[in-house]
């Protein structure tokens, strides 16, 4: 896999996905926020329910509900970032491998697409979609499944990782042994099983969600 793959790109409606992260942030089922907002439940449950829709909702709506989550509506509509200390478990931006740079915040690479990471994350992760079929198989992943990567989770022995050697990123599992650090793909049939760690990589992150916790 590497950076002049052609990537699988998010959905192009991430409204549903921070408005359901801040809801969990500030503790807010369906009703309570349609009582605090005054926008109705079911058009809350509508707004939750349109993943896939590039439609959004009506700017007053937004604007009711932004006031109540203490956002923006372009923080809430995806146009703006969020800073992810605002998120106990929150959104994470969607980079994909072309921006995916070593130096900077994620912050500053995301194009515009937020994901809900469902699990425990530091401020620093990031989304990125699966390339290619170096890491298919029985305990492997599809290709445009979507990765959370956290830079702050220790790369460890069995663990999956974003390595990034100049120009090419990879995503490969982490081999640790006596004789060295090595990077192993999940597919049997890929030409080159596994390689050595360079010792001029950047191992940008460890994967911590994807379907399921890795």
């Amino acid at each position: 896999m590497t950076a002049s793959d052609n990537p699988t790109t998010a959905g192009s409606n991430p409204v549903a996905e921070i408005l359901e992260a801040l809801m969990s942030k500030h503790r807010l089922n369906q009703t309570e926020l349609a009582n605090r907002s005054g926008v109705s439940q079911p058009a809350i449950n509508r707004i939750l329910k349109e993943r896939s829709k590039a439609k959004q909702p009506r700017k007053e709506t937004l604007d009711k509900i932004a006031a109540v989550l203490g956002v923006t509506p372009d923080q809430l509509t995806g146009r703006a970032a969020i800073p992810s200390r605002m998120l106990a478990r929150g959104v994470v931006p969607v980079l994909t491998w072309e921006n995916l740079l070593p130096a900077g915040s994620p912050e500053d690479r995301c194009q515009g697409t937020w994901l809900a990471c469902p699990v425990e994350h530091s401020d620093e992760t990031f989304a990125l979609p699966v390339l290619g079929e170096a890491m298919s198989g029985d305990e492997g992943y599809r290709e445009g499944e979507i990765l959370f990567v956290d830079p702050d989770v220790p790369p460890a022995h069995g663990k999956d990782v974003v390595v990034l050697k100049g120009a090419t990123a990879l995503f490969r599992r982490l081999v640790v042994t006596p004789e060295g650090r090595f990077l192993k793909t999940l597919n049997p049939a890929w030409p080159t099983a596994i390689l050595p760690l360079p010792d001029d990589a950047v191992i940008c992150g460890t994967v911590v969600f994807s379907g399921r916790i890795r």
